[in-house]
């Protein structure tokens, strides 16, 4: 084992400690279970005796897939052809195609994007533009599309600059560092200014611990934190790598024909003194801490060196080093790394994690439901050296995870908030996922990928709301704003008033789990929203090219319509009910195509996937 700091002995917290070798258990006589994910599940479940549900339908199962890895509903060919199919191995061959899509990236980059704190604005009152910040969110879709390991994804974030100086790619996912919010209107009083400097070091140092390691490092800005093995000694020792950083902008090549682009990157610096702040503040300083990383993590006292090379140890800031430490599995925090992501992956697919507060594996935080698993799913990354695709693939053919949503009573007494897993719970679509699928199945989804940020249209009223407009007021959407949502310009003081309304964070700081809340304003904005209206008339030409008008004079040409529109918004035929509901709703005087496919967009089953 590592000898660790004293505190973090007295601590010796799950999250501190090195990943066990995790046995996968033997379970007798199961018909049920996968692969060895299930193992670990159905010995927990059984112990309760309880037992989980069977697998869910193949139309089910498959939209359940392309929502979760894409984003994106199946076509009714791939629907029907998946349904049809008696082959055992179609399910795990559509996880491989779909994981293999580029639009996976876009699916997963938002969620990454969620945890780097990513704006493209300063933030603050004057909440400056940034526009060139756009190209680190474009370095997180080709990352994960390229699926690049996660080790490598980790540092080139923290020091690509440094570690890799000449690929486009690192230079551009040091976006991360300069991702977050700045304070910009600082008067001219030095304090002032210095005590800015150290609040952008904060916004750093917080982001690196939430997003790769689940701490809450922020918290010993002004004294040792209270629940962790965190001293402030630790925090100020972390700030002296980016001390002599900041944000600018760097020429790259980056894109499908190499074109050279603007891109805000970390412009690192040379060691500089580095004091520690008493009490966080400026006017307090305490000798020279130097620079180094978490005691607890670490076998000497934080001290670096073992992370550094000659020729670093000369000039530059560290990082490199920080870089490393980050990803090393023996004798730093690498084991920590891979049980955050996995965590963060898990959650993702199954609506909540492993450890519920996943950007917080501290004391405070939650406990982790399956901590043997959790330690097996971060050596298998590891053992997969660090493709985080394989996992994907794993959790997904996982009997646990293709199980129906069935609920009963009894199971539910004994595990109120199926923390067993022994059911899927229905997931919400998030805002962007909701905007992408309305243009999807109105047949007019622009499915261009990378680029600059668009702003599509947004209501007047949003936008005038202080002495600038904030937003471009008249925006003509078209197929160059209906683009996917991940690529909408995130500025941080006016969000698109769709994603606010369905919780997308503001990017103040890194989120590891959104709010959720279901209020009258969705189904209103639904109703009303002016985007939504434009969308639903496209998705009723689409309805009318394919199935032909209605005529109220014959019932058939009704039903073809009806059918049409509930394949091309649930991937599924209507129920006979439905088909007479439809019909009704059609034939009434005045009652239009669009009305009626406005209607299936405000439908639950639009915005709930089980």
């Amino acid at each position: 084992g590592m000898s660790l700091s004293g505190m973090a002995q007295e601590s010796e917290h799950w999250a501190f400690r090195p990943l066990a070798p995790a046995k996968v258990p033997t379970i007798k006589e199961s018909t049920w279970a996968r692969n060895a994910i299930d193992h670990f599940i159905l010995a927990r479940a059984r112990d309760k005796e309880i037992q989980p549900n069977p697998p869910t339908d193949r139309r089910t199962l498959i939209r359940r897939a392309y929502f979760d890895l894409i984003g994106l509903a199946p076509t009714r060919q791939e629907v029907t052809s998946f349904v049809e199919s008696s082959s055992t191995g179609a399910y795990a061959e559509m996880i491989t195609f779909l994981l293999g899509s580029p639009h996976y990236g876009e699916r997963w980059g938002r969620h990454w994007l969620d945890v780097a704190r990513f704006g493209e604005s300063h933030g603050y009152e004057s909440d400056n533009e940034r526009p060139t910040a756009w190209t680190y969110r474009d370095a997180v879709i080709r990352a994960l599309n390229a699926d690049m390991p996660f080790d490598r994804f980790t540092q080139w974030q923290v020091a690509g600059d440094t570690l890799q100086g000449n690929d486009p790619l690192a230079v551009a996912l040091t976006g991360f560092l300069t991702s977050g919010s700045t304070v910009t209107n600082v008067d001219g009083v030095d304090r002032e200014k210095e005590k800015a400097a150290y609040d952008k070091m904060d916004d750093i140092v917080s982001a690196t611990g939430s997003a790769f390691l689940g701490l809450t490092i922020g918290c010993a800005r002004c004294h040792d934190h209270k629940y962790d093995p965190i001293s402030q000694r630790d925090y100020y020792r972390l700030v002296g790598f980016f001390l002599p950083g900041k944000p600018g902008d760097r020429k790259v090549a980056i894109g499908a024909n190499g074109n050279e682009v603007k891109s805000l990157a970390w412009n690192g610096g040379n060691k500089r003194s580095n004091p520690l702040l008493r009490r966080g503040d400026v006017e307090e300083k305490d000798g020279d801490v130097g620079f180094g990383v978490l005691t607890a993590l670490s076998p000497g006292d934080g001290d670096i060196g073992k992370w550094i090379t000659a020729s670093e140890n000369q000039g530059g800031d560290g990082r490199a080093g920080l870089a490393r430490w980050l990803t090393d599995v023996e004798a730093g925090a690498g084991g920590l790394l891979a049980r955050v992501i996995v965590n963060r992956l898990w959650q993702h697919h199954f609506g909540a994690g492993l450890v519920k507060t996943s950007n917080n594996f501290g004391g405070v935080g939650d406990q982790p439901t399956h901590p043997a698993l959790l330690d097996w799913l971060a050596g298998e990354l590891i053992r997969q050296e660090w493709r985080l695709k394989p996992i994907h693939h794993l959790i997904m053919t996982s009997a646990t995870y293709m199980q129906s949503t069935r609920w009963d009573q009894k199971r539910n007494e004994l595990d109120p908030g199926n923390q067993l897993l022994w059911r899927r719970q229905p997931q919400r679509l998030e805002a962007e996922i909701l905007r992408d699928s309305i243009m999807h199945t109105a047949g007019t989804l622009n499915r261009k990928l990378y680029g600059p940020s668009i702003k599509p249209w947004v209501s007047s009223d949003a936008i005038k709301t202080g002495s600038t407009n904030k937003w471009p007021v008249n925006v003509k959407d078209g197929p160059a704003t209906w683009r996917r949502s991940i690529y909408v310009f995130m500025r941080r003081s006016m969000r698109v008033p769709f994603f606010e309304t369905f919780d997308v964070p503001d990017a103040m700081q890194s989120r590891g789990v959104r709010e959720q809340t279901t209020v009258p304003t969705q189904a209103l904005l639904l109703l009303n929203n002016q985007f939504v209206r434009t969308q639903a008339g496209h998705f009723a030409n689409r309805v009318v090219e394919a199935a032909g008008n209605p005529d109220s004079e014959n019932p058939e040409s009704m039903r073809a319509i009806v059918e049409e529109g509930y394949w091309l918004a649930f991937s599924r035929e209507p129920t006979e009910a439905e088909v007479t509901l439809g019909t009704d709703l059609l034939s009434t005087e005045g009652q239009s195509v669009e009305n009626f496919c406005h209607m299936l967009l405000t439908l639950n089953e639009f915005t709930y996937v089980d």
